[in-house]
C-alpha cells in the first residue's frame, strides 16, 4: 500500500473531522479514501460515457450540397442523421433514436432564430450523464421523463430549469381531459405575478416515481419540449452540470 501525505489548513482539518464524526466514519483516512474513490469513479462514468458518445466536433460534420437551404439538420455522433422542416420534427427523432448521443440542430444556409428560456456531495453511484443539446451555439439540458395522464404514462421531453420552483407542463398534453385542481398559488412569471391552478400527478425517471405538483402553460413550438423540469423535481436528485463537456448528470437520492 502506498502512503500519500498532504497538508490542509486548520479550518479544513476541523471541517473534515466534523464530517467524519457526523457521518460515522471510523477514521479520517476512511473518509478521505471514500472521497477519492467517489471522485475517481465519477470521472470514470464521464470518461466511459464520452468514449461511447463523443462530443460534437463541427469539423467532422459535412453537409452535402443536395440538401436544400432552410432544412433543419439533426446531428448525432458527428453525422447528419435526420433532416426536417422544423426544429420540433428533428428534435423528436433525435431523442427517440439517439437519447445519449451528443446532438445538435443546424439549419443549412440560414440561421436559426434566437430565443431565450423562461426563466451536496455528488458521487458515481447510480449516476447517469447526458449531453446538452446544441442549437445555434446555445446548449440546453433536455431530459426525457414519463408523466402519468389519465392513468397511463407517456414520454415527454423536459427542459431542466433550475429557476423554476414547480413543474410546468404543456397544456396540449391535457386537451379534452379533466384535471382536478388541488390548490391555487401565486406564481412569478415573465409577465408578473399570476394566480394559477395547481395540479398533481406522477412522474417517472428510470426506476424512480415521484408524485409532484405542477401547473400548465402554453409552450413555444420552437422546441419540442413539453415540460419545464422545476426544482420540486430536481431537488429529488443530485444534479451536476459539467460546463466544459456540455454534459449534465443526475443521481437519484
Amino acid at each position: 500500500m502506498t502512503i500519500i501525505n498532504f497538508k490542509v489548513d486548520e479550518d479544513k482539518k476541523k471541517k473534515i473531522e466534523e464530517i467524519v464524526e457526523l457521518k460515522g466514519y471510523k477514521s479520517v483516512s476512511e473518509f478521505i479514501r471514500e472521497a477519492i474513490d467517489d471522485k475517481m469513479n465519477l470521472q470514470k462514468v464521464v470518461d466511459d460515457f464520452l468514449d461511447k458518445n463523443p462530443s460534437l466536433d463541427r469539423d467532422k460534420i459535412k453537409i452535402p450540397d443536395f440538401i436544400p437551404d432552410g432544412k433543419y439538420l439533426g446531428i448525432a455522433r458527428n453525422e447528419i442523421v435526420v433532416t426536417g422542416d422544423t426544429i420540433q420534427e428533428v428534435m423528436k427523432i433525435l431523442y427517440e433514436k439517439f437519447p445519449e448521443a451528443a446532438t445538435a440542430i443546424l439549419r443549412k444556409g440560414k440561421k436559426i432564430e434566437s430565443f431565450e428560456t423562461l426563466f451536496s456531495l455528488f458521487n458515481a453511484k447510480n449516476t447517469k450523464c447526458y449531453h446538452q443539446t446544441e442549437i445555434e451555439n446555445n446548449f440546453y439540458p433536455i431530459l426525457r421523463i414519463d408523466v402519468e395522464i389519465d392513468g397511463e404514462y407517456q414520454p415527454i421531453l423536459g427542459l431542466v430549469d433550475t429557476g423554476a420552483t414547480i413543474m410546468a407542463l404543456d397544456k396540449n398534453l391535457f386537451q379534452g381531459k379533466e384535471l382536478t385542481v388541488i390548490r391555487t398559488s401565486e406564481i412569478l412569471t415573465a409577465n408578473g405575478i399570476t394566480n394559477m391552478p395547481i395540479y398533481n400527478t406522477k412522474f417517472k425517471y428510470e426506476n424512480k416515481t415521484l408524485g409532484l405538483d405542477f401547473t400548465i402553460t402554453e409552450f413555444s413550438r420552437l422546441l419540442t419540449i413539453q415540460a419545464l423540469i422545476g426544482k420540486n423535481y430536481i431537488d429529488r436528485f443530485n444534479l451536476m452540470f459539467l460546463g466544459n463537456n456540455k454534459l449534465f448528470c443526475l443521481q437519484p437520492l
